[in-house]
């Protein structure tokens, strides 16, 4: 039997996906309270752990190279070369190879959109500040990730 004919909504791309794109567009990100206009955490607002996660964001965890405030994205693609720690794999019949460039996600409202990365691999976000640590060969400590991590959930 036929998709259709089980009820599958094939989208048409020119009209359906187009007018879904538009109004993803006018949709905002969700409040952020504890930033200022630019982005930045209210220090009036943020608690010692959540400062010190920024400072680690836009330091040694060089997560801003890529995630510029307000909206903490650049809008560009980053080939990070995840195929460097792993060696290609047939998984689900599908071959498991390099990604190649990856838009950068904006992380306004992070917290709340699980899972993490272009295809979901990462779970949480202890998951994906791992993830960053040992692509981007930073060496946070355990101390740092947990710092970075209330940081982000502030976004």
């Amino acid at each position: 039997m036929i998709a259709t004919k089980k009820g599958v909504n094939i989208l048409d791309r020119g009209s359906q996906i187009h007018d879904m794109a538009e109004f993803q567009e006018l949709l905002n990100f969700p409040p952020a309270p504890k930033l200022d206009l630019y982005g930045k955490l209210d220090p009036a607002k943020a608690s010692p752990v959540e400062l010190r996660g920024q400072e680690i964001f836009f330091g040694k965890g060089q997560c801003s190279t890529c995630h510029v405030p307000p909206y903490y994205t650049d809008n560009l693609a980053h080939d990070l070369h995840p195929e460097r720690f792993y060696k290609p794999v047939l998984i689900n019949g599908v071959m498991a190879t390099a990604d190649g460039p990856v838009k950068t996600f904006p992380l306004r409202g992070i917290k709340d959109s699980p899972p993490y990365f272009h295809d979901g691999r990462l779970l949480t976000l202890d998951d994906t500040v791992e993830f960053f640590n040992l692509i981007l060969a930073t060496k946070l400590t355990a101390q740092e990730k947990q710092d970075l991590i209330a940081f982000l959930r502030t976004l």
